[in-house]
């Protein structure tokens, strides 16, 4: 039987319920004024009597990257999470949203910034959200581990997330236009992380050459290839995902970027698909979990389509 997801997501934060704008265009929220200051902070010295002066706010409500994650880190040291010898790199992972390419650290504003730290702990992760204006949630766990379900054999794995809010938006470009992609940080991995998306350009190649009518976005993660198949002209697109948070967060991005119709969301094993789905595609996209061997489906993918796509 299948397991569809029928409700049809506003675009609100299920964590926080602030609005999930569509960043469409230029995004200039990360420049500096002219008042703004680089602290030009090493990141393998310790952060222990970094000057106040160099953690000041700009009177524009941006500070630098570094100066925020030294804020953290002085946290960090007085709550007992780290070392007092600790750098800037023993901290986190700082992960700002919404993500797009950039060609500098950026200057950021308010609730701009998840935390992801294995160190950290709750009464801690609170702190920091009382006292650091720019950080948006703050999630415990190593980025070694990647949060999500690999296949149907394999329970998931999910990020503990302490204080805040974990939803972050990537912006990704494309030929046809920018997407905005919502997930959830503690329950997704991340795919940004290097500033660019290389997903979107194999796809890309392979929809302007098949103009694909009919396409099975069969292991969807957020939805990013599907939703890109849907700009770039596909009729009708298919959406699956094993973990259902991934289909949760496939439905609100399609609503984020402005589709209503010409869609559909399961939630299932792509190897289950070929004996449950009636229906054959011109191009099925199999983008699998890291680490996942891949040859049962593309066994899956030969069965529904023309056309195979994997995304390494």
């Amino acid at each position: 039987m299948w397991r569809i997801i029928f409700k049809c997501m506003s675009a609100r934060c299920p964590v926080c319920g602030e609005d999930l704008p569509a960043y469409r265009g230029g995004v200039d929220i990360y420049s500096p004024c002219d008042g703004c200051i680089d602290p030009h902070l090493s990141k393998f010295r310790p952060v222990k009597g970094v000057s106040g002066s160099v953690l000041r706010i700009c009177e524009c409500g941006r500070r630098h990257l570094d100066a925020v994650m030294a804020h953290v880190a002085g946290i960090m040291i007085r709550e007992g999470c780290v070392p007092e010898d600790a750098r800037l790199r023993d901290i986190g992972a700082p992960l700002i949203t919404p993500a797009l390419p950039l060609e500098s650290a950026p200057f950021l504003p308010e609730r701009s910034l998840v935390i992801l730290s294995p160190q950290v702990d709750k009464g801690t992760a609170e702190t920091i959200m009382e006292d650091v204006p720019e950080v948006k949630g703050v999630l415990r766990g190593d980025m070694r581990t990647v949060p999500g379900m690999m296949d149907s054999g394999t329970r998931p794995h999910l990020y503990e997330l302490l204080a805040g809010c974990d939803m972050r938006c990537d912006i990704i470009e494309t030929p046809f236009g920018a997407l905005s992609i919502y997930r959830r940080q503690s329950r997704l991995h991340i795919e940004f992380s290097s500033g660019k998306n290389l997903k979107i350009q194999p796809a890309a190649r392979e929809i302007l050459s098949l103009r694909p009518e009919n396409v099975l976005d069969a292991t969807c993660g957020p939805g990013t290839l599907g939703i890109f198949s849907l700009m770039a002209g596909a009729r009708n697109v298919v959406f699956n995902d094993i973990w259902r948070e991934a289909c949760e967060m496939t439905r609100l991005n399609l609503r984020v970027n402005g589709f209503n119709e010409g869609f559909r969301v399961y939630n299932r094993d792509i190897r289950e698909l070929p004996d449950l789905i009636d229906e054959r595609f011109d191009l099925c996209i199999v983008d699998p979990f890291p680490g996942v061997d891949p040859r049962e489906f593309i066994d899956a993918a030969k069965r529904l389509a023309e056309n195979t796509l994997l995304i390494r």
